[in-house]
């Protein structure tokens, strides 16, 4: 029985347990897909088209799921991370994480068939192309075939818009896209057309399209890159799998390539002939699957999503060859991490407002030519603040002429106020960066991986992982029951720490889900130094916005310049918070395990975010009445305050974090217990609620 985890530092057990250490662990649950699948509609998922040819995806339409319009199923992670250097933005990944986002619970650590792809059926018999006849509507000709008759035009018509117009009298350009209609009852008739040869005298048939059959000279190759773990899980073993299959409606799957797992993480291309001339029908299909093999599950906690496998670049089509490595496309090949300056990606609205200085000096775009010629590519830029609606820039970034199969990065300074002050708490900025290239323009298909849209959010908090957890990240083994884990955050402005979202990892029965102490400390020397706050009673959460949990501190706390957050434990188990390897900020994170702070040696971002505000966040809404109607005094007050109302009342006092400290009905409220400061009262009567500020002397 193998073990599925991977350990940067060599992991030593004995008879009684783990040493206890940090260790890194890949997911077994994915909260992306689980979202995506709450919304999914299935109903419209199984439309069994048949698709021509050409073929392509290189799953860079920014989906969750496969794209509807080329395959069948749901079972791959279509995403832009854990993909390692791939040919072009975004991979399919093959795992052990069901459509739900969940282990498949018949996952077993023997070598068993996870996730599946499958191609729609594609016309591999006939290529059909337009004719692109054109010519008068008067010069048309409909054929009875039962009456043997050529209709004329002037029983003819064609619509436009809603209106139909009679094809003699009310002439235009007839093409074979166009639907013409005969007599009063306007039947189709657009398949029986005929226009009169005035050299042959003869009627000549309208063929809107034309067929051209295939064989196996016509060199029709499958190809797709592939890659073994990529930016996230674990190699698969030697006894794990890739695995391409074919079929027609006459014949069952058949085995047609597959590669055993390894270590090697480099993407390489496979080039897949079709030459059995039994492929060649209408209706064949190609399938992808992996075989995986989930690792032991003596430690709950450990049990994780293993095996990965990627996919990019699947390409089908006519007339290719054994080294086809020409392309017309040009390709977007990176993300970019943000648009603000390192480490941050994002910073509360109201502190980047403040300071004019945090936008990138310098927008970099990396992306590649797959054709044989030059290219000229035209850059562009837009941004557009998603909660004013309203359009920023857009921006040309130049042309450039990109040799043939070659890299380019581009660079630019970037303009000024790209992220313009607003009166708003927040706001959320798309940005758009496309290529242009006229040359390719013919081939549509190819296009998705021109656009790269990026989000920058400005709202209440420090973030310097992107959002996703490649893997989780704990302490564990003997020793670890009273372990600590801390990660340096620097406030760029003086202000009020109100709680932390934290993002966790879900686990094989919630096997993590122990309590820790939520703890603060102060820095010194660039390490975490006293504890200036400690609480009990936080445990791992798998639900909130962007899929972190939100914790609130009881105590708010004044932060000048830098602090260290993150949690002691209470057991022995891993707490498995979320670890972004797309951004190393490992040299800003340490852990404790007796006396001595160390260095975390794993190279990524812990995912915790701080959340600041100078106002408390409070759950209760503003008034919605007049606050003269109630009132509230002496104000400041030292020993009593009093409520001024005729009616009966229910008052609460809330600390700046939005912690009930008192509540009760009466009017008359004994507050000496309280410490000086601002407080916060909400005032309810049968028809009345109002909120007041109050200061302690």
């Amino acid at each position: 029985m193998k073990t599925k985890l991977l350990y940067l530092l060599i992991l030593v057990f004995f008879s009684k347990g783990l040493l206890s250490q940090p260790v890194l662990l890949k997911l077994t649950y994915n909260p992306h897909i689980a979202k995506e699948y709450s919304n999914l509609n299935l109903k419209n998922y199984k439309n069994n088209d048949t698709i021509m040819l050409p073929f392509f995806d290189d799953f860079s339409k920014n989906n969750t799921y496969p794209d509807t319009s080329l395959w069948l199923d749901r079972n791959v992670y279509i995403n832009n991370n854990f993909g390692y250097k791939p040919p072009t933005i975004g991979v399919a990944t093959f795992d052990i994480i069901n459509m739900a986002g969940e282990v498949y619970p018949y996952a077993s650590s023997e070598p068993f068939i996870a996730d599946y792809l499958t191609s729609k059926p594609i016309n591999l018999s006939y290529l059909t192309t337009p004719n692109n006849i054109t010519m008068s509507t008067q010069l048309l000709f409909y054929y009875e075939t039962a009456k043997n008759i050529y209709h004329p035009a002037d029983s003819l018509y064609y619509k436009a818009g809603n209106t139909f117009y009679n094809c003699m009298y009310f002439p235009t350009t007839y093409n074979t896209s166009m639907s013409i209609y005969f007599g009063h009852n306007r039947i189709d008739v657009s398949d029986s057309l005929y226009y009169f040869d005035n050299n042959t005298m003869q009627y000549v048939y309208i063929q809107r399209l034309f067929y051209t059959y295939f064989s196996v000279a016509d060199s029709i190759y499958l190809s797709f890159y592939y890659q073994a773990k990529g930016n996230g899980g674990n190699f698969p073993d030697a006894t794990d799998s890739l695995v391409l299959e074919f079929k027609t409606p006459e014949t069952n799957w058949k085995h047609i390539w597959s590669v055993k797992g390894s270590n090697d993480i480099t993407f390489k291309r496979a080039m897949i002939p079709i030459k059995d001339t039994i492929f060649l029908k209408k209706g064949f299909q190609f399938r992808f699957y992996n075989y995986a093999s989930l690792g032991s599950l003596s430690n709950p906690s450990f049990a994780s999503n293993v095996d990965f496998w990627n996919i990019d670049y699947v390409y089908l089509n006519i007339h290719r060859h054994i080294n086809d490595t020409i392309f017309p496309d040009v390709a977007l090949t990176d993300y970019i991490r943000s648009f603000i300056k390192e480490p941050y990606t994002s910073i509360p609205w109201k502190h980047y407002m403040q300071i004019d200085t945090l936008q990138i000096d310098t927008i970099r775009l990396k992306y590649y030519n797959y054709s044989s010629d030059i290219v000229n590519v035209r850059r562009i830029l837009k941004i557009k603040n998603l909660t004013t609606q309203q359009l920023i820039k857009i921006d040309s970034l130049g042309n450039e002429n990109i040799n043939p199969h070659s890299f380019y990065e581009f660079k630019r300074k970037t303009s000024p106020n790209y992220f313009p002050d607003n009166n708003y708490d927040e706001s959320i900025f798309k940005i758009t960066t496309y290529l242009s290239a006229p040359a390719l323009q013919s081939f549509s298909y190819m296009e998705w991986n021109d656009t790269l849209n990026s989000y920058q959010v400005f709202k209440n908090f420090y973030a310097i992982d992107d959002g996703s957890a490649e893997y989780g990240i704990g302490l564990a083994g003997s020793g670890s029951q009273n372990g600590q884990m801390a990660m340096l955050f620097r406030t760029l402005i003086p202000d009020t720490l109100r709680g932390v979202y934290m993002y966790f990892n879900r686990t094989l029965n919630n096997a993590s889900q122990k309590y820790f102490y939520l703890t603060i400390w102060s820095a010194k020397n660039g390490k975490p130094h006293n504890i200036i706050y400690k609480k009990e009673g936080f445990k791992p959460q798998y639900h909130g916005i962007n899929e972190f949990h939100y914790y609130s501190l009881d105590t708010a706390i004044f932060v000048k310049d830098s602090i260290f957050i993150g949690w002691t434990q209470t057991t022995q188990d891993l707490l498995n918070l979320g670890f972004d390897l797309n951004y190393d900020y490992s040299n800003k994170t340490f852990y404790k395990l007796s006396t001595t702070w160390q260095q975390l040696p794993y190279k990524g971002t812990l995912m915790i975010r701080p959340v600041f505000s100078q106002e408390p966040i409070i759950g209760i809404e503003n008034n919605t009445y007049e606050e003269n109607i109630i009132t509230v005094f002496p104000n400041p007050c030292n020993e009593y305050i009093f409520i001024n109302s005729n009616e009966t009342t229910y008052y609460q006092i809330f600390d700046l974090t939005g912690k009930i400290l008192m509540s009760g009905n009466e009017n008359k409220i004994n507050i000496s217990s309280l410490s000086k400061g601002l407080y916060f009262i909400l005032v309810k009567t049968q028809n009345i609620s109002s909120i007041h500020k109050i200061i302690k002397n």
